[in-house]
């Protein structure tokens, strides 16, 4: 098995996105993301990050005749600290898009933009150089 598919194994494992997964062990998201599709293959430096963010697994899951041991990604998600992590990091950001999905929500069925004019996609971007897209449906 491919170090990349194991590395996506493991994320799928903790429950995690590419991107939650790249903000917990620290490296920027494209770089994992350039990882699972691979466009690029996994640095030293990136298995040591993995590795002191996940020190139950060691370093032998890496070895291409090893199988990344789930027992022990299970016992990574069933650490409350863990868990509790990305409660703090997201919330507020969840509830951010929430609130620009009602503000888009409220834009669309705005009446006041004429008989020729009307909205049909707003795009927000935010400042870690993501987006959300809201289209008007007919």
């Amino acid at each position: 098995m491919e170090l990349k598919d194991k590395i996506e194994k493991l994320i799928l494992g903790l429950g995690l996105t590419s991107t939650r997964f790249a903000d917990y062990i620290g490296v920027n998201r494209p770089i994992i993301s350039h990882i699972l599709s691979g466009r690029n293959k996994p640095s030293l430096e990136i298995i040591q990050k993995i590795v002191n963010k996940f020190p139950e697994l060691g370093y032998n899951w890496i070895a291409d005749e090893e199988q990344l041991d789930m027992e022990i990604v299970s016992q990574i998600v069933k650490n409350q600290d863990f868990n509790d992590l990305f409660t703090n990091i997201y919330s507020s950001r969840e509830s951010s898009e929430k609130n620009n999905l009602e503000l888009g929500k409220e834009i669309f069925n705005s009446k006041d933009l004429g008989s020729k004019k009307r909205i049909e996609k707003i795009v927000v971007f935010y400042s870690d150089n993501t987006f959300k897209q809201f289209e008007q449906s007919i």
